[in-house]
């Protein structure tokens, strides 16, 4: 009875040394937020928005009154024209090679700036694909897809994206379960989405030819397998902010890690990724 006495005393004390916290968000001062990952052959197009205090309960909104300017090696070449809400668009094509500069303003803000550069795509070459080649540890059949990328000499970053052709629904989609055990896919530097894609580096290969095997579950078609195969070379800022980025929040959950940017004054990313592609049938 003593002993209950004196837990229910010690309850009694730290409820009432509890103290209801509040955050003073007064002085918080809302950034603007600017998105864009462009790539070859596609205009640019630009995302502007305002950042929002991580203790507040409302959505950011778009800004459809900014003023874009882009600049291609630090020579103006246009201002962007609004489209939509908060959406920017260009007549500028980007060009593996080139760097581009954004400036954007808008009354109330500070003004923001930030730059990248388009990499040249690097190609993809001799794939294959082989159905059935073994069994994983369940007992299920797996086949095997092997392609080789030509690494450039300078350091690079890239993504593969691998999809499946169901007949059913007429498009293609991520196969989140393929696997590797090749290292340069499963070290420290690389990640791997949770649809499947790889973020990896050329640390392990640089300016080399590179061969990578996947491995694909098999019984994904009725007839002969349609793939599409992607390998985006990314610029370091777009591999920096995909490595960063969170794939899934829960609903009412605010991210607790930074996402990488390159946004001076402000938030979000402005990188550049070349994409090639092939298809295997």
């Amino acid at each position: 009875m003593k002993n209950s006495l004196n837990i229910l005393l010690l309850l009694a004390l730290f409820c009432s040394c509890q103290k209801v916290l509040k955050v003073d968000n007064s002085g918080y001062k809302p950034k603007l937020v600017v998105n864009n990952l462009f790539q070859q052959n596609t205009p640019f197009e630009i995302v502007v928005s305002k950042s929002v205090n991580v203790y507040d309960t409302l959505l950011p909104s778009f800004i459809p009154d900014a003023i874009v300017k882009l600049f291609v090696n630090n020579s103006y070449v246009e201002t962007l024209t609004p489209f939509g809400v908060g959406y920017y668009n260009a007549v500028t094509i980007p060009t593996p090679g080139n760097t581009y500069k954004l400036e954007v303003s808008r009354d109330g803000f500070d003004a923001v700036e930030t730059e990248n550069i388009l990499p040249d795509p690097v190609k993809i070459s001799d794939w294959t694909y082989i159905d059935s080649v073994s069994k994983d540890t369940k007992g299920d059949y797996y086949g095997q897809l092997s392609f080789t990328i030509d690494d450039p000499p300078q350091e690079n970053t890239y993504l593969i994206s691998f999809q499946f052709y169901d007949a059913v629904s007429a498009q293609y989609i991520y196969l989140s379960n393929i696997s590797s055990n090749d290292q340069s896919l499963n070290q420290s530097l690389a990640k791997r989405l949770q649809n499947g894609e790889y973020l990896f580096t050329d640390n392990l290969f640089n300016g080399k030819k590179k061969t990578i095997l996947l491995n694909i579950p098999s019984g994904y078609y009725t007839t002969r397998p349609d793939y599409l195969l992607k390998l985006y070379s990314l610029s370091k800022d777009a591999y920096l902010y995909a490595y960063s980025k969170p794939e899934k929040t829960a609903p009412g959950e605010f991210n607790k890690t930074p996402i990488y940017t390159n946004v001076k004054n402000g938030l979000g990313i402005f990188a550049g990724r070349s994409l090639d592609v092939d298809t295997i049938r």
